[in-house]
């Protein structure tokens, strides 16, 4: 169905007042969907240009190690050889990549040692990507090996410093203490303490990096096409690394790319040694595609690993007085872009619960592993999963039914607009409600007989050994990230307590569009993305906005040079800045072909009105198409329009001191209730989600479908995060999971089935009442899977405390409490014991 097919809800015109069809909120059909599926959608992978080459990477075989000699002669010996680039070529001619602290030097290729395996230390270039890897093989490079650091907790230690020039391995950490945690320690009833590991993960996106550089002589300028997450706000990272100002550095990111989920966000290394070569090679494109061992070992693009220390007092009629957090991330060899992931809980500091005295605390580590980069969350699905197990280890020893427990401590609706302790806002939405209708969804499907819960057939099962049960619970998704604040880690702290809200500078959405002779519409859009349907919502809300249908409107992008510098698609946010940028440029054209109207009819433009696609005169009836419009504006004085939708957050002053001390802010709380029902083998270990019901809140959904599927594969993704992936390391700093069979990803053999319900309670803050949605199932799916998995291995006294709960680990787990899986039986003493200890 396309877009002019789809059935639309009727609206009255605020300017017109008649009725006519909205495509807003309708189930319309991606229009992005049609080239995909019919193999029509180009792919930076598909670019090869005429006499293209092609680049192949040397990476070091050893986590940590000093480079004697990078030997390239045998390389150059190879008729096919194109050109060899080392590190000392690097050094000579460009500059080190930008770092997310101050005091780091990285290059695209090291000179002095490697730190981690997997790290690129020489580029070769041939007519062939196959013909290139054999040229690699021939690059001997020469190694003293050192003693590596795989740990963070050891790192911590300084015993084996990675960065002598830095002189530790925790460059950054901060504490924050909002309220008076240590009073409501002191006057709380009870203080129960857990800790919690949050293993390394990553968007494994169906198409990896790739990147096709060419240098243009005569302009001294590079082209660029790349799938880089972000481009025109991280396109620095490429042009400062080069060595010239943004307009000579033109990034083309395709309107299809294949995934990102922020992983892509750092792969500025591929286009800078791809640009380099083409320099060197006086303008000859140069094509890198990264391969999957590549991608998975070295490619910059794993995420969050955390260990938690997290406390919650409470009182003994389930009142939960205060909260305190202490993590260490793990990041790898470099504090590479972005590094803001252990900010972000902030927004969410207290998740969806009422809690005034809080501290949160973090330690930035550095090891010998590939280095941190961004993923769907941003840090916040980890802490929303750590505060909820400490939840349920503060119900267990108060006695509490969780469920109670976590519903008397909610925030009430009439709270609403809520500000956290660390200053961000909640802008709406009614969770005590959310959660009981989860809670009822559950128990009228299946708390009944032949249902999933019903009691029989839970005993049954637990009698073969199998334990199974669900616990709801509820998590916010902050969304609409502003941008000033992720420059806090590179910034002097003390400067901040004089800093008031003039010194606050946000980025705004910008959108272009203009009327084609045919009468159509294109709109040009200045952020890339990763398959998330911008350029149907856009559409949608263009056709709204003029009158037309989805199908008289074209989406097109704009490259790194014609787009101003912008936030672009990241951290929640396309959904509610595209719908407001498209919103206002639809009224921003409306106002310019009214005047042009009032010009061709020589009239007042208060005379003149926009209906149907057109302006027509309200005496005379005279009436102008979109296409009459165009013919008679040649110069595109009138028929071209831009819009820069502003933060929401930048202009309401309840923003404005999180804004000027720079915390995070995020003004939209999408919210999730979420009840996956879970079974556990006892002999084995296994988790089985039997099905996840899920209730969501993203305001208004702009485009049902979207939602659904923005949901549905980031709750596939949370799966994937809570039992079945991770990157993990030797202690030797080895990666153990360099190909698929190793790094588990969800698929339809274990994918439960997942019933979507929604409730939509539209944010006030934005221009068309959405929130953002985009990062929603990732940040909500871990910590409901591990509430449910606390709840079927609580009779053992044991609880989740590492992500993901893999098999082996749940057996083990069992094991220790002394479960005896024959016939599903245990000791029950040991288990006792194990309980009372807790």
């Amino acid at each position: 169905m396309s877009g002019a097919e789809a059935q639309g809800e009727a609206v009255t015109d605020a300017e017109t007042g008649s009725e006519r069809e909205s495509y807003t909120g309708q189930s319309i059909k991606r229009v992005e969907d049609y080239d995909i599926l019919t193999g029509r959608a180009e792919y930076v992978h598909d670019i090869t240009p005429p006499d293209c080459l092609h680049m192949a990477l040397v990476r070091s075989v050893h986590p940590h190690a000093r480079i004697e000699e990078v030997d390239v002669s045998r390389a150059l010996d190879h008729p096919d050889c194109e050109l060899v680039i080392t590190g000392e070529d690097v050094k000579r001619d460009y500059h080190p990549m930008p770092s997310g602290l101050p005091g780091f030097e990285e290059w695209s290729l090291p000179t002095e040692k490697v730190t981690y395996a997997g790290e690129s230390v020489a580029a070769v270039i041939a007519p062939d990507r196959y013909v290139a890897e054999d040229i690699a093989d021939r690059v001997a490079v020469s190694y003293e090996k050192l003693d590596a650091v795989a740990d963070a907790n050891d790192a911590r230690a300084d015993e084996t410093i990675i960065h002598e020039s830095v002189g530790t391995n925790v460059p950054d950490g901060e504490r924050f203490e909002f309220g008076s945690p240590s009073a409501a320690f002191e006057e709380a009833d009870r203080v129960i303490e857990g800790e919690y590991s949050w293993g390394r993960i990553s968007g494994v996106a169906l198409e990896t990096a790739g990147v096709v550089a060419q240098y243009d002589t005569d302009a001294d300028a590079f082209d660029i096409d790349c799938n880089i997450q972000l481009h025109t706000l991280v396109d620095d990272t490429v042009y400062e690394t080069l060595g010239y100002p943004p307009e000579k550095v033109r990034l083309n990111v395709p309107a299809d790319v294949g995934g990102s989920y922020g992983t892509k966000i750092a792969i500025h290394r591929y286009c800078c040694l791809a640009a380099m070569a083409s320099q060197y090679l006086d303008g000859t494109p140069v094509k890198f595609v990264e391969d999957r061992v590549e991608n998975l070992q070295g490619g910059d693009m794993h995420s969050t690993e955390r260990d938690y220390r997290v406390k919650l007092a409470v009182d003994d009629d389930g009142t939960m007085r205060g909260l305190d957090v202490w993590f260490v991330d793990d990041f790898g060899a470099y504090p590479r872009y972005p590094v803001n992931q252990v900010l972000k809980p902030l927004s969410v500091l207290t998740n969806a619960y009422q809690i005034d005295d809080v501290a949160y605390e973090y330690e930035l580590a550095l090891t010998n592993k590939t280095s941190q980069s961004a993923y769907r969350g941003f840090g916040v699905p980890s802490h929303l999963y750590a505060l909820e197990s400490v939840v349920d280890e503060a119900a267990r020893e108060l006695g509490l039914d969780p469920t109670e427990f976590r519903r008397q401590n909610l925030i009430p609706p009439e709270e609403m607009p809520y500000r956290l302790p660390s200053k961000n806002v909640y802008d709406s939405g009614d969770f005590p409600a959310a959660f009981d209708r989860i809670v009822d969804i559950v128990d009228e499907n299946e708390r009944v007989a032949g249902g999933l819960l019903d009691p029989a057939v839970v005993d049954e099962r637990r009698e073969d050994g199998y334990v199974r049960a669900v616990s709801p619970s509820i998590h916010v998704e902050p969304g609409v990230s502003g941008s000033d604040w992720t420059d806090r880690q590179r910034t002097d702290r003390s400067t901040l307590e004089a800093r008031d809200r003039s010194d606050v500078d946000e980025l705004p959405e910008h959108l272009r569009g203009r009327v084609r002779d045919d009468g159509s519409v294109e709109a040009f859009l200045a952020t890339d993305s990763q398959g998330q349907g911008h350029r149907t919502i856009v559409a949608q809300l263009l056709a709204d906005a003029l009158d037309l249908t989805p199908d008289d409107v074209e989406v097109s992008h704009l490259d790194s040079v014609e787009a101003p510098t912008e936030y672009g698609t990241a951290a929640s946010r396309m959904a509610v800045m595209l719908s407001g940028a498209a919103d206002g440029l639809g009224s921003e054209l409306k106002a310019q072909l009214r005047e042009l109207g009032a010009e061709a009819f020589d009239s007042t433009v208060e005379e003149v009105v926009y209906r149907d696609g057109a302006v027509e005169h309200v005496e005379t009836r005279e009436r102008l198409t979109l296409a009459e419009l165009a013919a008679r504006d040649p110069e595109g004085e009138y028929t071209v329009a831009s819009y820069d939708y502003q933060h929401p957050a930048s202009v309401r002053e309840e923003f404005d001191e999180a804004l000027a001390g720079k915390l995070p802010v995020y003004p939209t709380a999408a919210f999730a209730a979420n009840a996956p029902i879970v079974e556990v083998d006892t002999a084995t270990g296994a988790v089985e989600i039997l099905k996840f019901y899920s209730l969501r809140d993203c305001g208004t959904r702009l485009n049902p479908m979207i939602v659904d599927g923005q949901a549905m594969g980031g709750l596939a993704q949370g799966i994937g995060a809570a039992l079945y992936e991770e990157f993990g390391y030797a202690d030797d700093g080895q990666p153990q999971a360099i190909t698929l069979f190793d790094y588990l990803l969800p698929s339809v053999k274990n994918m439960p089935d997942i019933e979507l319900h929604h409730q939509e309670t539209p944010s006030p803050y934005t221009a068309t009442g959405a929130k953002g949605t985009g990062e929603g199932g990732m940040i909500d799916g871990p910590a409901a899977i591990a509430a449910s998995l606390n709840a079927a291995l609580a009779e053992f006294g044991v609880v989740a405390d590492t992500i993901p709960a893999t098999g082996h680990r749940v057996r083990r787990w069992l094991r220790e409490a002394g479960v005896d899986p024959r016939g599903g039986g245990r000791d029950r003493g040991r288990g006792q014991d194990r309980e009372a200890e807790r």
